[in-house]
């Protein structure tokens, strides 16, 4: 069963593959269907994450809009094809970064696993 650290770590690892593969420009971003799809496949997987967070981790960190995030993903997964693009991009370019930082300094806080030679 994977735990908080690890579904915290599926975020980042998503967040990594948006802010490598979000183009700069909306020009880019809109002209390329594969590119679109990539950027919304991962923020899916970001918002399955966060739905698998422990109610304990979530409440502890208010400061994240975990309810908008999750709720992102099921716009997602059941209403693929009214997708909002200008949000799409709004999430890549703008709220990615913020949630990259909080995902981090939640991480910071947890307890080290046991047998973590780093902490």
């Amino acid at each position: 069963m994977r735990n908080d650290r690890l579904r915290l770590q599926d975020i980042l690892d998503a967040i990594a593959i948006i802010e490598q593969d979000t183009p700069a420009d909306r020009g880019t971003f809109d002209a390329n269907r594969a590119i679109k799809s990539h950027v919304l496949l991962h923020v899916q997987i970001i918002g399955e994450a966060v739905s698998r967070l422990s109610q304990v981790l979530r409440d502890q960190n208010p400061q994240v809009p975990w309810k908008p995030i999750a709720r992102m993903r099921n716009i997602i997964a059941h209403v693929y094809f009214g997708i909002d693009w200008d949000q799409v991009w709004q999430v890549a370019r703008n709220d990615i970064p913020a949630l990259k930082l909080q995902v981090e300094a939640i991480i910071a806080t947890l307890p080290p696993e046991p047998g973590d030679p780093d902490r």
